[in-house]
């Protein structure tokens, strides 16, 4: 990500992931703020902006996040919460690493208030049912 994909004389293109992306995301990524990236009106762009260029640790720096729970194993993550660009109340999000290492930021309902209720609604079963899967993928 460090350059155009595609060299020509009328436009250099610039893709992450498959995804055209405007230049001055690669070329200049101090260009590129957390309200930018999670406004952006393009849906898959705007994951790359937040997943691949960005990043959800300084996407939930810049938003001033607010950790709410920690559970201390990554997989399982830390509820935080925050105010969003154009959005009245705040919101929270479960910061999970996937099986892969990669990080996530995971929308969850308000009232939810640990990092483990999370996990358990993300996974569709009551908290109480939920257990710590020994392996990801």
């Amino acid at each position: 990500m460090d350059g155009p994909a595609v060299v020509s004389d009328a436009e250099d293109l610039y893709f992450v992931r498959g995804t055209l992306v405007p230049r001055e995301w690669i070329e200049d990524k101090s260009s590129l703020n957390a309200k930018t990236a999670l406004t952006w009106p393009n849906l898959e762009q705007r994951r790359i902006a937040c997943s691949d260029i960005l990043g959800w640790s300084r996407i939930l720096k810049e938003l001033d996040a607010t950790v709410i729970d920690s559970d201390g194993d990554p997989q399982i993550g830390t509820l935080v919460e925050v105010t969003l660009p154009d959005l009245p109340r705040k919101a929270r999000f479960l910061r999970v690493e996937c099986g892969t290492g990669r990080e996530f930021a995971v929308g969850i309902p308000p009232d939810i208030d640990t990092a483990f209720s999370a996990q358990a609604w993300m996974q569709g079963v009551p908290s109480k049912q939920f257990q710590k899967p020994e392996v990801r993928t």
